[in-house]
């Protein structure tokens, strides 16, 4: 974005030197030369003033740099540190994980590195039979690894959404056999580059669809663990008495954590949120993404930081048949869930970890 800003810059100094000179000969009036410039300019001062401070930081993070590399581990070893001490905490049942334009590749990332740490393992028949019910429920929307035949969308969506969260339920415990809990019940993204993954963090669609059957990025709903669909168990082992034990494979993290997407898509740069789209096309029809308008006292002009703002005006774009559009704020609200719907009975507080 910096070079297209340059390029934009060097072409609209051209033009002007170019329109100068015509206006000079006549060719056209210093009135025209004088609005097409100023018309120029505006573009490059709103790409500068709006694209550059977002689009830049996301290219920064996600290009494997050297400059890069060790900030970008900083960032993550942060946000670790502290989601793993809610994790370990026996106060807290349940985290909230809301995050915004760069913050949600980060916290996505983040979420990748924990459930590898925190996947359920060591699972056995006899022993485990909620938790492997539990799995056994989200394994009935389970994607292909190879990324052919992805749905546009799931036949029982709802059902999917509350088999995620049974499956949050019987992990936030931890226990002798189980030490390491999953608290993360819920993954709330607003204006998230993510929408753009196939070409942010690889080239084509095609490239990041593999990047998913190799288990570098996590689907929602999760991959199986065979091409051939099925299942994200797989075998593990034995316990020291014989018992076989199973595990959930490590890009499954949305197996037992829901993904809401709150985005504002308008008329191309001009309005709206550019930077923010659906996700079912990169990471598959389990996430709930829904679209807002959001205004300012600017109108529909760059409304990437409305989200969550009280001053701006927002409505959900397609309402559930029968009910009336929500404002931006309920969707929000909504969306963290901290009324727990789900839930057979109100337990510990929630905790809301967002950037």
């Amino acid at each position: 974005l910096y070079v297209v800003t340059l390029l934009a810059v060097t072409i609209v100094l051209c033009a002007a030197l170019l329109l100068a000179t015509s206006a000079s000969q006549g060719y056209i009036s210093w009135t025209t030369g004088t609005l097409v410039t100023i018309l120029a300019s505006f573009v490059v001062w709103s790409v500068d003033r709006f694209g550059l401070p977002y689009f830049g930081d996301v290219a920064a993070y996600v290009r494997a740099e050297a400059a890069t590399v060790e900030k970008r581990a900083l960032v993550r070893d942060r946000g670790l540190t502290l989601l793993k001490r809610l994790m370990m905490d026996d106060g807290y049942d349940r985290i909230v994980l809301v995050s915004h334009s760069l913050g949600s590749i980060i916290a996505y990332d983040l979420l990748q590195i924990l459930w590898a740490d925190f996947r359920p393992r060591k699972l056995e028949a006899a022993r485990d039979k909620a938790r492997l019910k539990a799995i056994r429920a989200v394994d009935k929307s389970t994607l292909n690894a190879d990324g052919s035949g992805w749905p546009d969308k799931l036949d029982d969506f709802s059902g999917f959404r509350r088999a995620q969260w049974e499956l949050y339920r019987q992990l936030r415990a931890r226990d002798d056999d189980h030490p390491l809990p999953w608290k993360i019940s819920d993954f709330v993204t607003l204006g998230s580059p993510l929408t753009h993954s196939e070409f942010l963090v690889t080239y084509n669609l095609a490239e990041f669809r593999r990047g998913i059957a190799e288990r570098l990025f996590s689907a929602c709903p999760p991959i199986a663990e065979t091409a051939a669909g099925g299942t994200v168990l797989y075998q593990e082992g034995r316990s020291r008495l014989g018992k076989p034990q199973r595990a959930v494979h490590h890009g499954a993290v949305f197996a037992a954590t829901r993904w809401t997407n709150i985005f504002d898509t308008g008329n191309g740069w001009l309005t709206g949120d550019p930077i923010s789209g659906p996700m079912a096309e990169n990471f598959g029809p389990g996430v709930e993404n829904i679209q807002v308008e959001l205004r300012s006292s600017l109108g529909r002009i760059f409304t990437h930081r409305l989200y969550w703002s009280l001053k701006a005006t927002g409505v959900e774009v397609a309402a559930a048949a029968g009910t009336p559009p929500r404002s931006h704020i309920e969707v929000l609200r909504d969306a963290v869930d901290l009324g727990r719907k789900l839930e057979p009975s109100q337990a510990a507080p929630t905790t809301s970890a967002g950037r």
